[in-house]
């Protein structure tokens, strides 16, 4: 006698996801970083403007505040859509049954690719 569970095929509980391809498929991803472009151009005419007299040690801190100014204002603009994301590969991952969830370019063999359902619900 053999029992079904030597035989039987288990799903999968590990799947994976194409952060890049889903970040790409974002609605407004696009105008978000355009912004960003704008921003950095912005920083840098700032930089230029602002720094050509200073001395070097000066040129450097300004440079820094505003690079740390910039990485704030990007972080406050991107993190709704990171959340957005992670929210919905969680979501989906439920949905599946998986618990857990790489990276796709973490994955060598196997798993459950579960790029087009997270696309998917964050464009919804």
């Amino acid at each position: 006698m053999s029992s079904e569970k030597s035989t039987a095929k288990t799903e999968p509980t590990v799947g994976y996801v194409n952060r890049q391809q889903v970040f790409a498929g974002y609605p407004g991803i696009q105008d978000l970083m355009n912004r960003i472009q704008v921003m950095r151009a912005e920083a840098q005419k700032d930089y230029d403007a602002n720094a050509k007299d200073l001395p070097p040690a000066d040129k450097k801190a300004y440079n820094n505040k505003l690079a740390q100014q910039e990485a704030q204002r990007e972080d406050e603009l991107m993190k709704p859509v990171g959340d957005k994301i992670e929210a919905a590969i969680k979501a989906v991952a439920a949905e599946k049954g998986l618990t857990v969830i790489h990276d796709a370019g973490a994955v060598v063999y196997g798993g459950t690719d579960i790029t087009a359902d997270v696309i998917g619900k964050v464009t919804r």
